[in-house]
């Protein structure tokens, strides 16, 4: 599962519990951990108050009224009276609460700012060879997640799971994606994988965080279809390929039913690459569009 930088995401590890069930059933079990992602873990994403992302040597801080939940936000700079203050400087965060200095392991289990409010963070891809630092505050009383009522997918069906012939790029080419931010990110083309599916055949590009061949163990396709802004998010979709062994395989197995949506469908705190390639099929699988859909 691609893991965008340093946090998480990959809003939905829907292949976790793929050992010993079948595809349907991993896929069953996938859906319930994005909704835990989504709306009832402590750091579900719809309980995200703000997020910073910040260059190295820039400063950010934390303000916000103890008794208003709602009202903790990321500003530039160093505020005075900041509940947090943060900068970035040679690939690693700086923190300072009420003057004194947080270890930047903090940022992995969670900062307490106040009751019900902490904050997470981690170093992020900001362009293509520069890291940066984004920084989120949670809200254990936001009013989304507390409406969330769960993912939508289309029906589960066989006939979207597809053993693709893969052809590798012995150059890793890089590939740089503007995203949701107005930012760039940068991955690197792995190869093609080639598949029949509805009696058409489709070329899909496939990519990798890293063009090192022994770190490459999954890959994901960033993919718009005839169903994009019909039904299915209008920025596209991603679908990660089955773990296979050592690069490269000879095939990939992909199963669009486990296509999701980059996690900006539903939060504008993330930095999600645009999906550009383009399958010439309306792909009935996988998460449909969270603004049309129904529950």
């Amino acid at each position: 599962m691609l893991k965008f930088a340093a946090a998480a995401v990959a809003a939905v590890l829907l292949f976790a519990s793929a050992e010993a069930k079948t595809p349907a059933e991993a896929w069953q079990d996938g859906i319930k951990d994005a909704n835990a992602v989504w709306g009832t873990q402590k750091h579900a994403y719809l309980k995200i108050n703000d997020a910073a992302y910040i260059h190295d040597g820039e400063f950010t801080s934390l303000i916000g009224d103890p008794k208003q939940p709602a009202t903790w936000h990321w500003v530039k700079g160093k505020a005075p009276n900041a509940a947090l203050v943060a900068t970035f400087s040679k690939g690693k965060p700086v923190l300072t609460k009420a003057g004194k200095p947080v270890p930047a392991e903090a940022l992995a289990t969670g900062i307490d700012i106040a009751p019900g409010i902490d904050v997470t963070g981690g170093a992020t891809q900001m362009a293509p060879g520069e890291t940066g630092l984004r920084l989120w505050v949670f809200d254990q009383g936001h009013k989304a997640a507390k409406a969330f009522k769960g993912v939508d997918y289309f029906p589960y069906d066989p006939a979207y799971r597809v053993t693709a012939n893969f052809k590798p790029d012995p150059k890793f080419a890089p590939h740089v994606f503007r995203t949701s931010r107005g930012l760039d990110k940068q991955f690197f083309h792995a190869g093609d994988a080639t598949f029949t599916l509805q009696g058409k055949t489709v070329t899909l590009p496939l990519y990798g965080e890293s063009n090192k061949p022994v770190e490459v163990r999954t890959l994901t396709s960033f993919f718009i279809d005839e169903l994009t802004g019909k039904g299915a998010y209008h920025a596209g979709r991603y679908v990660d390929t089955e773990p296979f062994g050592k690069f490269p395989p000879a095939k990939v197995v992909i199963d669009f039913n486990f296509a999701y949506n980059p996690n900006c469908a539903r939060s504008s705190y993330f930095n999600c690459p645009v999906a550009i390639d383009f399958i010439q099929l309306a792909m009935k699988a996988g998460e449909k569009d969270p603004h049309a859909a129904s529950h």
